[in-house]
């Protein structure tokens, strides 16, 4: 039984993001964190204490311009603002802040809060100039209500246009409401009415970096969020999908989408405190994805500028990370207390950033190996209005064209192909490109299922490959088998595998007995004994006259009767032979065997 099978893995480039305005945080308890060096580093100049709630904001190069808990405004100093201790929030509101840029200008910015100094929890707005106070900020216009009875969540994402901001909050009842903030002005109030009212108001909202999905928690009865797509053009929120409770008496927390767009993350607090990931590629079937990642001390989430997602862990110096968020299940690289604050400590949130900051178009390439048909699949093509795909080489069609999310291609060579996306909104375009090598399939060459012969040893080499990974855990290219069994092989060539395996049989010994000897001591066929093929595990030889007196017993192989019997020559006639041994069958298990017959004294 000879099984070859193969199997295709993707190859997947990595993708740079531009996201300098979210490159430095403050948060929790006066800790921070720069991500411009390409690597995260820890503050120690935070002057800020959020209980909960903040946002920060940096500029087009990523250096720091004001940070906030939503009560106070500190300058990147880390000194008070000008004005920037009269806001009327609150430290302990979820999502209490998000600070936007106004379009078009390179020194005045948006800082929205939740405020709740009286009943009536409003949605309000300052204005905040940067060159007032020598650089340093100032704020300018305070507290200006735009909509009151709301919930404590503020999410923002840029507009397909590129330019512009939509800043979507919720109300007391059933609608989202979504701003458009233009360089004139908040221009634009739509609302989209949702599935159900938030009932306990705890959580995150987040939008998708791609603008397309929403996710808003509920924490109603058995439903703990909804899942929304979002259009980022006209600033609808629809089509909702549930995620339900797995654990009673349980409230979501905590949201964040993966940057590929694939995977959404949930942290769950209450009597279960559990990390959860979704896959988002099949809407219909989000609820029933959930794969459960850790439990423990998880809160707010926050994707960064190094792709990774940084999770806020209470009262603690460190925060969780997910190393891999766009990989499933437990390849995502979930690590506890992966990121040490060296200076403060982190409370339940993290800073609010407009979630655009952190997109930028990718695309996944499946079955990459020479023969096959390539799968080119768009990560975020819900808000797109179309896309060109191109090759180099071209190889006959060079462009693909229309409004398409997934291509097959069918690349005519073992070589390095460029593949360039352009995705096509709002009249401008995101392109991503990708190298992608096709490369051939390992042969293999493992001979057909053989046999082993007891005590040998057999060499197993199944070609040339890459690498190598044998159900024995070996990685070497040679196997030295010694046992019957099956042994299976993974080869690989640039993530292009083959499986191939073979069934070592043990060999059975043949046991052949003489039916005569002559012991006359000519140096002749002097003495019987049986001749085996392969060694026995175990041997007994009795030698009986007529009347089953036992003449002779051995139990080694290699001696036989000499035709006597306590010292005295036995007459020419015909004796029984019993032996009892026991050896490996074929399928390697030990048995024990028992033959009989005559044997003739010849003299």
């Amino acid at each position: 039984m000879k099984i070859i099978l193969t199997i295709m893995l993707l190859s997947i480039s990595g993708m740079g993001f531009s996201q300098s305005q979210a490159m430095v945080w403050y948060f929790g308890d006066r800790a921070g964190i720069d991500f411009s060096s390409g690597t995260p580093v820890s503050l120690d100049n935070g002057k800020m204490i959020a209980k909960a709630g903040c946002a920060a904001i940096s500029d087009k190069q990523g250096k720091l311009q004001f940070y906030t808990n939503g009560m106070q405004v500190f300058n990147r100093m880390g000194n008070m603002m000008n004005n920037g201790d009269s806001l009327y929030g609150s430290q302990y509101l979820n999502q209490n802040s998000i600070i936007i840029p106004k379009p078009l200008s390179d020194s005045i910015y948006y800082l929205f809060t939740i405020n709740n100094h009286d009943s009536l929890m409003r949605f309000t707005y300052s204005l905040i100039s940067m060159k007032q106070n020598a650089g340093l900020g100032a704020i300018t216009l305070l507290n200006k209500p735009l909509v009151n009875e709301v919930v404590e969540k503020i999410a923002a994402v840029q507009h397909c246009n590129g330019r512009d901001y939509w800043i979507v909050i919720h109300n007391q009842g059933l609608n989202y409401i979504a701003f458009l903030l233009t360089s004139d002005t908040i221009a634009k109030q739509v609302i989209s009415t949702g599935s159900l009212g938030v009932k306990a108001d705890i959580g995150y909202l987040k939008i998708s970096p791609a603008g397309d999905k929403l996710v808003m928690p509920l924490n109603n009865g058995d439903i703990l969020a909804e899942v929304c797509n979002f259009d980022n053009k006209t600033g609808k929120v629809s089509n909702p999908y549930f995620l339900h409770r797995r654990n009673p008496d349980t409230y979501c927390f905590g949201f964040e989408f993966s940057p590929d767009g694939n995977r959404l993350y949930m942290t769950t607090g209450g009597k279960s405190f559990k990390l959860w990931q979704f896959d988002l590629r099949f809407p219909e079937q989000i609820d029933n994805s959930a794969v459960e990642i850790a439990s423990g001390n998880n809160f707010a989430m926050q994707l960064a500028p190094d792709n990774k997602i940084y999770i806020a862990r209470e009262n603690s110096p460190f925060l969780n990370v997910i190393n891999y968020p766009d990989k499933r299940g437990e390849l995502c690289n979930y690590v506890q207390k992966g990121f040490r604050l060296n200076h403060g400590q982190c409370y339940k949130g993290l800073p609010n950033f407009v979630q655009s900051w952190f997109y930028k178009a990718s695309f996944d390439a499946g079955k990459t190996c020479f023969g096959d048909t390539s799968i080119l699949t768009f990560n975020h093509n819900q808000n797109i209005d179309s896309t060109v795909w191109s090759f180099s080489p071209g190889e006959g069609t060079p462009f693909i064209h229309g409004k398409k999310s997934e291509v097959n291609r069918l690349f005519g060579d073992t070589a390095v192909y460029t593949v360039s996306l352009s995705a096509y909104h709002c009249g401008l375009s995101d392109t991503t490109v990708k190298i992608i090598k096709i490369a051939p399939y390992p042969q293999s060459v493992l001979p057909d299922d053989t046999l082993l012969c007891n005590q040998c040893t057999l060499t197993l080499d199944p070609g040339t490959a890459d690498s190598y990974l044998w159900n024995t855990n070996s990685e070497n290219r040679y196997l030295e088998v010694s046992t019957p069994g099956l042994y299976r092989v993974k080869m690989e060539n640039n993530q292009c595998a083959v499986y191939d395996s073979i069934i070592v049989y043990m060999k059975e010994p043949v046991v052949v007995v003489p039916n005569a000897f002559t012991p006359n001591n000519d140096g002749l066929n002097d003495h019987f004994k049986p001749v085996v093929s392969d060694a026995l595990t175990g041997y007994k030889m009795w030698i009986y006259n007529r009347f089953g007196t036992t003449l002779f017993y051995t139990e080694n192989l290699s001696e036989g009767w000499d035709g006597s019997y306590k010292g005295s020559t036995c007459p020419p006639s015909t004796y029984i032979w019993k032996i009892n041994y026991t050896t490996y069958n074929k399928q390697g298990r030990l048995v024990s065997k028992t033959q009989q017959g005559f044997v003739t004294i010849v003299r």
